[in-house]
């Protein structure tokens, strides 16, 4: 039984554009990885019923920080929203800033339970996405991809596409547990949520 009660109590803490001004390194967190347009904000709001805990838009790039996500019940507990990669039209200097700020983060992080690696369920695995999926492999993070906006595939295409991406993963040596995702018919949202609670020991 999934208590999702848990999932209504995430708040908002801070952002984070430097190592130094992320939370304690203690306790279990999660991270929320994707390119920029991957509906990384629209999947934490759906898990939160709240439309407004995590600021969504049309433009690539708008996370350009580390959002803190507690659940606020208790103290050791997060979320962690990562800058979003891949197309986002910013300037060689931030992405150079963004690339050492998530360096950083991987390399230190010794609370890091999990990676939710989000994707467009139409255009999967891209290079940044497999270098995410093999730092996670090489480090032995457990990492769940998940092929969101499924809501854009039949439900023929979408078995398609979960067995395409498996494929890829074991021709390409590489481990992760997949599912697909919809924030608009909430497909696999008790799947999501059970990984979650089990990373962060709920």
């Amino acid at each position: 039984m999934i208590d999702k009660d848990q999932f209504s109590k995430i708040k908002f803490s801070k952002s984070v554009f430097d190592i130094k001004q992320l939370p304690i390194d203690i306790g279990h967190e999660v991270a929320f990885s994707g390119r920029s347009n991957s509906g990384k904000s629209s999947m934490l709001n759906t898990l939160n019923k709240n439309s407004k805990i995590a600021k969504t838009s049309k433009t690539p790039g708008r996370t350009q920080s580390i959002n803190v996500f507690d659940l606020s019940q208790y103290q050791d507990k997060r979320i962690m929203d990562l800058p979003g990669y891949g197309f986002a039209k910013v300037s060689k200097k931030t992405q150079k800033e963004w690339g050492a700020l998530m360096a950083q983060y991987f390399n230190t992080r010794r609370s890091l339970r999990g990676i939710i690696s989000i994707m467009d369920i139409r255009n999967p695995f891209k290079t940044s996405d497999l270098q995410m999926i093999e730092w996670a492999n090489h480090e032995d993070v457990p990492i769940k991809i998940v092929l969101n906006k499924s809501d854009k595939l039949s439900n023929n295409k979408k078995a398609n596409a979960i067995n395409s991406a498996k494929k890829f993963l074991f021709e390409s040596n590489l481990n992760g547990e997949i599912q697909t995702f919809s924030s608009k018919d909430f497909d696999g949202l008790d799947s999501l949520q059970l990984t979650i609670l089990a990373w962060l020991e709920i």
